[in-house]
């Protein structure tokens, strides 16, 4: 999720106001109930002494977690792994096992959520995780990726979620540095759980993802190439994927979809190709503070949610936010002390330059190699499937010509989409969706994630 919400004052030759840019989503500012005696239910579990001394089934059963529904089936660990002793930065993990006898062979997912900062347990608990919060409570969800897959979910990058840091200096805002920490908790849960190395492994998630994901991806690849490696990476899956700065279209797509007028339009075009400019001159910092205004006036003037603009108030995330927070619930998750937020303005704020680089070049060399899924929402404002075909269409590799001239397909009896594949690029449209379209469309989703593993796109 593409996540705004901080005051910010700027000062340059360029540029002298101040803006508010305050969380455009009330799911990720519902006031938190911090547990008063949260300080006294003990340390995080941190594995990674246990994988380093090869304690492999003392790790495992310390980081067992008791289903929370008292459903046998649901088989989970869940801990940290330090990823940079110096700073003691540690990635919060909850990983769960195919729920059926044969997980060992099922393929295995990674889950990355975008923000940047927001929580991967907004994806589990909202998206496609085992369990679901509804108004009576925590349930099972029907169609949930474990029940036919391996899927670990990491809150990343540092400070986000349940993860954590002992110093501001720990804190990272570049996507080399993602690589190197997801990189990192991938060869610690590879050693935690060996029976998974050799499986079909899928790096998936959503939005701000979009650049998590060809990034490590993009080291991963890299290092098979040196032999340095054996991780079966075998597709990327990115849904409502930001992969590029925000940049010109925008306007235009809000026009077509009647929320704004012409004279809007106009005005905010002058808008896009300043941002153009700064980003053109490599000024990322300009170029992300007005992408932010740019959404801020849209959703000001328009007065629509962001993520889906057929509704007015976004879902909030209260409840499961809440839910995480209890304190029965962090003895069984083995995270102790650590109070869960599913936000973090820290990490945000750290990303300001990222925020408008592309990682495009990265997608590029990727797509060569292994099948890349990007699927889009129909009424999503923040990635609008129009600009993300955009990029789709600009990409710069050996099957751009075989793209631009492939078939459109129905997808599936119900019309759940359409979707277009040309050798590793898979162009996804999914119908009566947001930005979250695995939470909107579960069940077309998780067929479509079928049969991408099983490369029937």
């Amino acid at each position: 999720m593409f996540f705004i919400h901080f005051l910010i004052f700027i000062v340059n030759t360029e540029i002298c106001r101040s803006y508010l840019l305050l969380s455009f989503d009330d799911r990720f500012r519902a006031p938190l109930r911090i547990p008063p005696n949260s300080k006294d239910i003990g340390e995080p579990l941190i594995l990674t002494p246990y994988i380093k001394s090869n304690q492999i089934s003392k790790a495992r059963e310390l980081s067992s977690v008791n289903s929370l529904l008292g459903d046998k089936s649901i088989v989970s660990n869940s801990g940290y792994f330090t990823v940079d002793e110096t700073h003691n930065s540690n990635l919060f993990f909850w990983f769960f096992r195919k729920s059926s006898s044969d997980w060992k062979n099922a393929p295995f997912l990674l889950w990355l959520q975008g923000g940047p900062g927001i929580s991967s347990m907004y994806g589990l608990f909202e998206e496609n995780g085992p369990y679901t919060m509804t108004e009576n409570g925590l349930k099972k969800r029907n169609h949930s990726w474990t029940n036919y897959y391996n899927v670990l979910y990491i809150d990343q990058p540092v400070g986000t979620g349940f993860s954590f840091t002992n110093s501001s200096d720990g804190f990272i805002g570049t996507q080399e540095k993602v690589a190197d920490h997801l990189y990192e908790a991938l060869t610690q849960f590879f050693k935690f759980y060996p029976e998974l190395k050799p499986n079909a492994f899928y790096i998936t998630g959503e939005s701000y993802a979009g650049k998590f994901i060809p990034s490590i991806s993009h080291k991963i690849h890299n290092l098979k190439k040196a032999n340095l490696t054996d991780i079966n990476l075998k597709g990327l899956f990115m849904t409502s994927a930001y992969t590029n700065g925000l940049a010109n279209g925008l306007a235009n797509f809000c026009f077509q979809t009647g929320i704004i007028d012409s004279q809007t339009k106009t005005r905010l075009q002058v808008q896009e190709r300043k941002i153009e400019s700064y980003i053109k001159s490599e000024i990322w910092y300009n170029a992300s503070i007005l992408a932010k205004e740019l959404i801020y006036k849209i959703v000001n003037i328009s007065r629509v949610d962001m993520y889906d603009y057929r509704k007015l108030d976004a879902v909030t995330t209260e409840k499961y936010a809440q839910f995480l927070n209890e304190i029965r619930i962090r003895k069984k998750l083995h995270v102790g002390n650590k109070d869960f937020f599913p936000s973090s303005n820290s990490v945000f704020n750290n990303f300001t330059e990222d925020i408008s680089k592309s990682v495009v070049p990265l997608v590029e060399e990727l797509v060569e190699h292994y099948p890349v899924a990007f699927v889009g929402g129909q009424f999503d404002i923040v990635v609008a499937y129009p600009l993300a075909l955009n990029v789709m269409k600009k990409l710069n590799w050996s099957g751009a010509s075989d793209y631009k001239t492939a078939k459109r397909n129905i997808l599936g009896k119900n019309v759940d989409g359409y979707y277009k594949s040309a050798g590793n690029l898979k162009d996804i449209f999914i119908r009566n969706a947001g930005h979250m379209v695995t939470r909107d469309q579960p069940r077309a989703i998780l067929d479509l994630l079928e049969k991408f593993v099983n490369d029937k796109l």
